[in-house]
């Protein structure tokens, strides 16, 4: 193998990796620290109508196929640009790559829809304890009242599975592809600062 031919494989497999880091970011964003100073206590009377409406917007029956929709919507958009990427699109060009990473996002949409779905619990006493320290009773009853409607029903239905509106998964992809673009120069300015700082190149490197 020519040092060219190996620079090529190395580039399309740091694609691959970069691509996998990038589809388990749902994962890691929801495993983030709680180490921060607990926030005042909210009044009774605000969290028991933040409860009320968290009830409303997420009901019982309708969540788990809400955390589907959602992370449906999140990874079609993902893999839809790592694919645009040229040196991804050439490494999927084998098909026993193809096969392993198409089963890493099948594995990873399903493993963080459950972390989710388990999680809906605390998430809702999060957000029913956020809403009650921002609104007001009579503010979380109008609220309440508009998602009772049939316009703030529909609401609630399509609100999760926007993000796969065509115009939407555009912009991310268009976003996501901007990210790619300038990914290099930043990782060349990231080996060049730690260089100066370890005084040696990180090829060199031992710690």
């Amino acid at each position: 193998m020519t040092n060219r031919e190996r620079i090529m494989l190395m580039s399309r497999w740091k694609s691959i990796l970069f691509g996998a880091a990038l589809v388990m970011s749902p994962v890691s964003a929801h495993a983030q620290d709680q180490g921060a100073a607990p926030a005042a206590e909210p009044a009774a009377d605000r969290l028991a109508a933040a409860t009320q409406l968290m009830d409303l917007i997420l009901p019982t029956a309708q969540r788990d196929a809400m955390v589907e929709q959602m992370m449906k919507a999140i990874m079609t958009t993902m893999t839809a640009s790592l694919k645009d990427q040229p040196s991804f699109a050439a490494a999927m060009q084998n098909p026993k790559v193809e096969t392993v990473f198409n089963r890493f996002i099948d594995r990873q949409r399903q493993q963080t829809a459950e972390q989710l779905k388990a999680g809906m619990p605390g998430m809702l006493t999060a957000m029913s304890r956020a809403y009650a320290r921002r609104f007001t009773v009579p503010q979380l009853a109008e609220m309440h009242s508009f998602f009772s409607t049939p316009t703030g029903q529909a609401y609630v239905r399509e609100s999760y599975g926007i993000l796969s509106d065509p115009d939407i998964a555009t912009w991310q992809r268009d976003l996501m592809a901007k990210g790619f673009a300038r990914l290099p120069e930043e990782m060349k300015a990231l080996q060049q600062e730690l260089e100066g700082v370890l005084g040696k190149p990180l090829a060199e490197s031992k710690s």
